[in-house]
Parts: structure tokens; sequence; C-alpha cells
């Protein structure tokens, strides 16, 4: 499970929504914050960090649910998996 959104009509996210991102993934605890919660959003709540032709594969989504609470999705570019986590509050 996760998320639900058509990724047509998604823009690149903010600066300060890349540097939110990449300070959750490269913190110590990012893996305990995997979920398979589902939410049904809109294109407009889901911004890109990454896109899958990055060195490493993966992409990055970033889902604003609300004013406060944010999710990210890890999309594995090599096999297709993909892992949600959150939610982080800002």
């Amino acid at each position: 499970m996760g998320l639900l959104a058509s990724f047509e009509g998604m823009v690149d996210c903010s600066a300060a929504d890349k540097r939110f991102v990449y300070e959750q993934i490269l913190s110590a605890d990012f893996e305990e914050a995997k979920t398979n919660r589902t939410y049904k959003v809109r294109p407009d709540q889901v911004c890109v960090v990454a896109n899958k032709a990055a060195s490493d594969s993966r992409g990055y989504y970033l889902y604003k649910i609300g004013p406060r609470t944010r999710y990210i999705s890890v999309h594995n570019g090599l096999n297709g998996h993909v892992q949600m986590y959150g939610p982080f509050t800002l």
C-alpha cells in the first residue's frame, strides 16, 4: 500500500521541501518511520524531490497531508519497489 496519487502534474519540490526530505532520509531513525498507511491525495499535494533517472535510481516524493503532516515515498527505479515513510511533522 502507500499513498495513492496520479504522478502526472506534479511539480518539483521547493528548496525547503527538498532540504526537509533529505534531512529525514539521512536521519538515523528514518527506517523506523516505515508505514503502510494509505491516503488518497491530489497531485497538488505531492512534489518530486529527485527522479528515477538519478544516479542511485531512486525517486523521492513528498506528500503534504494537511498544513503540517508530511510523508515521503521512496521509489526504487531498479526493481519498482515503493516504500512509504511517515508521518513527519513540520
